[in-house]
């Protein structure tokens, strides 16, 4: 269906992006306070791994089905009735969270939930941008999401930081109920353009059907299999690393606040408008060609955070060397995720490419829920010496990329 918008900044558009603004906000707000609470609560790596792991895996199962649903019900309505149950959901925790004791289960329940309507909400967003601006403007339109989702995650780790150090937990729920309180009366404002689509199937049949049709191509093409196990085994590493490691270090071994660690994956964070920016300047010349050589700068990346455990520096200057090692990350993983799925974009054929990509999608959910649970283990065991972890973890990274740099160097870019 052609958009009717004549316009990029147009009513409906406007609105959908605002309201994106404010509830990736709310949203990133809890991923980020909840588990570090119970970090702060528990002062187990482990537990904190396994809470961040168990609570991600819905990701992998709601994501296909949130794509079959914005194809197949009214977009609008479907993201205010996940706005209002994550609302719902967050009182319902406050009042819960005062009756009973015992608060792990209860935020485990609470993550599962959020992420597992945050699988259905994404890709309901992004299906609705083609019917809201002109068809030429959807380059500008999904880069202008892009920045938006950007300018969230550096807001809400800094905002969610600031407020449990100083504050405790319960303001954070208060400012994230009203967030999607907000967010969910302007989905209702928003109009896109719905047709109803006629099926015998189920939803179950729909999934199955659709998930072994990508299946059946990938597996015909030997580079896409090497770059799905390359993708689960480096988004393993580095979010045990990264995601796992970094929160454990400067709030347990350097002993710093959770302000700190808000403030610090703020800046992180920035390093994704970087990597876009670099992006838009290499164009065509960020090519599957260059994953290899991504791949060893994320090792490269990783290799000063070891070391600052390691040295005894001062814990200022740790805490500098660890943000600084996040932010070169966030710089070339964006660059290495551009490039793998633009490629797999590129030689797709056009009636497979959203099994596809809902496929690949799903990957990165699966090995950051693995990379949680292991790595959570890992740091808890090698308490006393955690820069041995990081170190095979980057030996590993950078060793990967040169059993196929050959595949990656003659991959072809025609589908």
């Amino acid at each position: 269906m052609q958009s009717i918008a004549k316009k990029l900044w147009n009513r409906d558009f406007s609105l959908l992006v605002i309201g994106q603004l404010i509830s990736i906000f709310g949203n990133q707000v809890l991923n980020f306070a909840l588990p570090l609470h119970i970090l702060y609560i528990s002062g187990s790596p482990a537990l904190f791994g396994l809470v961040l792991g168990v609570s991600f895996l819905p990701l992998i199962i709601t994501s296909p089905i949130g794509g079959i649903m914005a194809d197949r019900l009214k977009k609008q309505r479907i993201m205010f009735w996940l706005d209002a149950t994550i609302t719902f959901l967050i009182l319902l925790y406050m009042v819960l969270s005062g009756l009973v004791t015992t608060i792990v289960p209860i935020v485990i329940v609470k993550l599962l939930a959020l992420n597992a309507i945050q699988g259905m909400y994404m890709p309901t967003v992004q299906s609705s941008i083609p019917f809201l601006v002109p068809q030429d403007k959807l380059v500008q339109a999904n880069s202008a999401t892009s920045v938006v989702n950007t300018l969230s995650n550096i807001a809400a780790p800094a905002a969610a930081g600031f407020f449990l150090g100083r504050f405790g937990l319960t303001p954070i729920l208060v400012i994230c109920a009203i967030c999607f309180a907000i967010t969910s009366v302007m989905d209702l404002l928003i109009r896109i353009p719905y047709k109803r689509q006629e099926t015998n199937e189920t939803i179950l049949q729909i999934v199955k059907g659709d998930t072994l049709q990508a299946l059946r191509f990938v597996k015909k093409r030997s580079i896409l299999i090497k770059i799905t196990i390359m993708m689960l085994i480096i988004a393993t590493l580095t979010t045990g690393v990264i995601m796992v490691g970094i929160p454990v270090f400067i709030t347990q071994h350097l002993g710093m606040s959770a302000e700190h660690m808000g403030i610090g994956r703020a800046i992180s964070w920035g390093g994704a408008l970087l990597g876009t920016a670099i992006s838009s300047y290499l164009g065509e010349r960020l090519t599957i060609r260059k994953v290899p050589l991504f791949t060893v700068l994320l090792g490269l990346a990783m290799l000063p955070i070891g070391l600052a455990l390691l040295l005894d520096i001062p814990n200022f200057t740790a805490f500098v060397v660890l943000i600084a090692s996040d932010f070169i990350f966030t710089v070339v993983i964006l660059l290495y995720m551009i490039a793998t799925l633009t490629y797999i974009q590129k030689i797709t054929p056009e009636e497979l490419i959203g099994k596809v990509m809902a496929l690949f999608s799903a990957l990165p959910f699966f090995s950051s829920g693995l990379g949680y649970l292991l790595f959570g283990m890992l740091f808890e065991e090698f308490y006393a010496v955690p820069w041995i972890i990081v170190f095979v973890a980057v030996v590993i990274c950078m060793s990967v990329p040169l059993l196929w740099r050959r595949d990656f160097r003659e991959a072809k870019t025609d589908s």
